[in-house]
Parts: structure tokens; sequence; C-alpha cells
């Protein structure tokens, strides 16, 4: 009975030194396993480096060529820039000088009363309405006439016929006329205008251009007439006194 007992336990010892042996062997191989991937992983890393340190240069040099393509794109648009304004202004002087030269040269159609001397002035702030000298055609309007008594100060303005009322559509700014006698100023801007239009003198304090009675169709309000805001006829004053005023308008019309 000993005997086979001492058998059995030398069994038992000879199985667990071969499982023990057979486990060792497995962790070696494990070992030597990760040891190779984390040699290849190294390898990998140090690529995948070089190549961050290649897309940094190229980075680099994309940026390089962007900041130039940035400069030579503004310094043409400078160029562009002084171009255009150098021949604008080459262009502005050229068509001023053909205003002035139209209008000196009588060349310009004329639309108003006659630019004489007239014998009685208004005192007072007034805004003159030419209701005897509407737009014979459409076209533009490029300066204004007066025959100035004394010095003055004026607005031109653009009233357009809607239904039965007037719209002011357009005005200038602030024309000074301080010479006595014939006055003519270019608009900083020409307008354009339409067949039937009609034109009106918006007198901010004295009005320096005479006027006559009894033969013309000059009326007048003593309201501004705002930009958008409609007025009727008939709220005109100085229907039944027909004056005449020395004020009209030069362009080319149609």
């Amino acid at each position: 009975m000993n005997s086979k007992l001492a058998l059995i336990v030398a069994f038992i010892f000879v199985v667990s030194g071969c499982q023990s042996t057979g486990d060792k062997g497995t962790l070696e191989q494990e070992n030597t396993n990760l040891k190779q991937e984390v040699a290849t992983a190294k390898v990998k890393i140090n690529q995948l480096s070089g190549s961050n340190l290649l897309l940094k240069k190229d980075i680099e040099g994309l940026n390089h060529v962007i900041s130039v393509l940035d400069t030579e794109k503004n310094s043409r648009v400078e160029e562009s820039s002084l171009l255009r304004s150098q021949v604008r202004k080459f262009v502005q002087k050229r068509i001023d000088a053909l205003k002035i030269f139209l209008v000196e040269g009588n060349l310009l159609d004329y639309t108003g009363g006659e630019l004489v001397e007239r014998s009685v002035l208004s005192d007072k702030p007034i805004t003159v309405v030419d209701l005897g000298h509407v737009m014979p055609e459409q076209g533009v309007l490029t300066a204004v006439g007066a025959f100035v008594m004394t010095p003055t100060k004026m607005k031109v303005k653009v009233l357009r016929k809607m239904d039965d009322k007037l719209v002011p559509v357009w005005e200038s700014n602030h024309l000074n006329m301080d010479s006595s006698g014939l006055n003519t100023i270019q608009f900083k801007n020409s307008v354009s205008v339409e067949k039937g239009d009609v034109i009106a003198y918006e007198f901010s304090g004295n009005v320096g251009v005479g006027f006559e009675t009894g033969t013309g169709n000059y009326q007048y309000t003593k309201d501004i007439l705002a930009l958008g805001k409609a007025i009727t006829v008939s709220s005109l004053l100085g229907k039944k006194e027909k004056r005449s005023y020395s004020l009209g308008v030069f362009g080319l019309l149609d």
C-alpha cells in the first residue's frame, strides 16, 4: 500500500513539473512576441515622426507661398485702385470742362424763364415752382442759371408728377450765387429727368433773383419741399400773380 502511494505521489510531481515547464515556455514565447511588437511599433513611430517633420516643412513652404501671393495681390489691388482713381479724375476733369464749354457756348438745352434783370425781390424764404416750363423731353440736367440781383443761396429740386400730385425726387446741394448779374452753376452730380418733370428753386434766405408779374406761371410755397413728400398744385401760392422769374436749368434733352 505504501509503495502504491509513493508511486502516485511521484506521478503527481512529474505531471506538475511538466505543466510548470509548459507554462514557462508559453510565457517566454509571449514575452518574445511582445518585444517584437514593441520594436515594430517603435519603427512605425519613427517613420511617422519623420513624415510629420516633412509635413511641417511642406506647411511652412505653403504658408510662405501664400504670404508672397497675398503681397503680390495687395500690390496689384493698390496699383489697380490707383489707376482707376487717376482715370476717374481724368475723365471727371474732361466732363467738367465739356460741361463748361457747352454752357458757355450756349450749346445746352435750356428750360426756364428769360435770364434778364427783373424789378421785384422777395425778402422771405420761399420755394419757387416753375409750372410754366415743364421738361419737354427726357434727358440730363447739368447746371442752373439765374440773373442775380443780390447774393443768394438756393437748392434746385426735381418734382415728378404722380397722379394729381408733385413729388420731389432729387435735390442739389446748396448753391451760392454771390455775383450780381447772370450766374450759371454746374451741379455736382448731373440728374436724369423725365418728360413732364417740374423744376423748383428753394431759397433758404432772401430771394436774390427778381421777378415780374402778369407774364408767367411760377408759383411758390413757404414750406420746404422734402424729398418724397408729395404736394398738390392747389396748395401753391401766387397763381393769380402770374410771376416770371429769371431762373432756369441747362441740360441735354432728347
